[in-house]
């Protein structure tokens, strides 16, 4: 089975299992924690959802009514529990909150979170609010682990200190229209973020909007993931990135058609195992997102496909796609894309060694950088590239700034095969592509979307 057909299976046996639940119990802030209530109506409605866990069996739904519920300690929702709130936001919302009497502290602890599951299969959240407060700041709003067929659906999650969604070595995953805010406040050693997985498979994280205004946390931090589609979200970070893996397992992690503030970084110091001996076509794909960062694709990552997406530079001093160090065989493919207002190269070569890439059908206008300026592609060494191709793509540099293709010097035009571009304001183009002062081409009409 390839691994289309695989995700395709699994996320038909989640769905079929959602379709199952039995009885429809209810809580309210007006109702009551009694023996003598059955919570079946709104009118025998229990008070507290650590009172109808312990009650409910498995396959029910639990609907939690408008109101704030204080908690004291972690939920813990068995397999197949459905729990329903009113609403995410507003008046009628349900929010969860972490009382001062928490019983978890800022410890990093497992435990520190409002919802934990362990061992679970076929959870449902939804519709619900998740924060907590100063006087007892909780690590985030729910932790999974060891877990299958989970859904996290349509939740306000703010204000945590570590991760607001932790999501590790689970499959079958659901995370679709939450917003995470502030929600990765503490370093501890290192930076969490708003959302964080680890080793997770044939799972979909999509139409989330993932905001921070502190100088912490990363929007999504991941690693180890297997048929995961990362898509249709938009990521507002203040600082780090929007999406990081730095993980040497990537097998079918597709980033697209998200709206990102920042940078996607994917890097691997090493060249790691080949995804196509698992049945993979690439490691990671970057594809159809708008990015208006000049600090786009963080390398080096094998496998790598960047393709189709609409970088529109707002800030000085980056380059499209990075490679920081470390050694890749390749492939990487970069294809497809439209930048606007590169500033100092499009593809730049740091240090280590980087080899077998491709360069093919981008549409590129370079800013004025002034002193800031390098080549279109920049490398230190020809001992440190080989095998690049650069066919059939448009470099426009600034009239105000020309700027040569390559380096001249040490080596890099040998190892670099450029023909077939439509290059503008470049110095002394290679032979082999075609030159024009003005091609005619203007920066208008719509502008692509994710």
């Amino acid at each position: 089975m390839n691994s289309a057909n695989r995700r395709n299976a699994v996320l038909a046996l989640v769905l079929a299992a959602f379709m199952s639940w039995a009885d429809v119990l209810y809580v309210s802030p007006a109702g009551r924690d009694d023996d003598a209530r059955d919570g079946r109506t709104p009118e025998t409605a229990w008070a507290s959802l650590p009172w109808a866990l312990e009650r409910v069996p498995e396959k029910h739904e639990i609907r939690v009514a408008a109101g704030e519920f204080w908690l004291e300690r972690p939920l813990r929702p068995r397999s197949g529990h459905r729990i329903v709130g009113s609403a995410a936001v507003g008046a009628a919302a349900t929010r969860l909150r972490s009382a001062a009497g928490w019983a978890v502290g800022p410890s990093a602890s497992p435990e520190a979170y409002l919802v934990v599951l362990e061992r679970t299969t076929n959870v449902w959240l939804r519709n619900l609010s998740l924060a907590s407060t100063v006087e007892a700041r909780a690590d985030g709003a729910a932790r999974l682990r060891d877990c299958v067929g989970v859904r996290l659906e349509s939740l306000w999650v703010e204000d945590f200190e570590w991760n607001g969604l932790l999501l590790e070595h689970s499959s079958g995953l659901v995370v679709s229209n939450c917003v995470v805010r502030n929600a990765s406040r503490q370093k501890r050693p290192h930076h969490g973020g708003q959302v964080r997985t680890r080793w997770i498979k044939h799972s979909v994280l999509t139409r989330n909007t993932i905001e921070s205004d502190l100088p912490t946390g990363y929007g999504y931090k991941g690693g180890g993931h297997e048929i995961v589609r990362v898509e249709r979200n938009l990521i507002r970070v203040a600082s780090e990135f929007s999406i990081v893996s730095v993980h040497e397992n990537e097998y079918g992690l597709d980033i697209g058609r998200n709206d990102l503030k920042r940078c996607v970084s994917v890097p691997k110091s090493g060249q790691g195992t080949n995804p196509g001996r698992l049945g993979f076509a690439h490691s990671v794909r970057i594809h159809h997102n708008c990015v208006t960062d000049s600090y786009t694709v963080e390398g080096p990552r094998n496998h790598l496909r960047v393709d189709r997406n609409h970088v529109r530079c707002e800030k000085i001093g980056g380059r499209v796609y990075t490679h920081h160090g470390g050694i890749s065989h390749g492939p990487l493919w970069i294809h497809h894309n439209l930048a606007e207002n590169a500033d100092r190269n499009f593809v730049w070569m740091n240090e280590g060694l980087a080899e077998n890439i491709t360069v093919v059908h981008n549409t590129v206008w370079l800013a004025d950088a002034g002193d800031r300026t390098g080549s279109i592609l920049d490398a230190w060494s020809g001992e440190r590239l080989n095998n690049w191709i650069v066919h059939n793509n448009i470099f426009v540099c600034a009239p105000s700034r020309p700027r040569r293709l390559m380096p001249a010097a040490r080596g890099v035009p040998a190892k670099i095969t450029a023909t077939h571009n439509l290059l503008v304001n470049v110095l002394e183009p290679p032979p082999g592509n075609v030159v024009a002062d003005d091609p005619g081409l203007c920066l208008s009409g719509g502008q692509p979307l994710p």
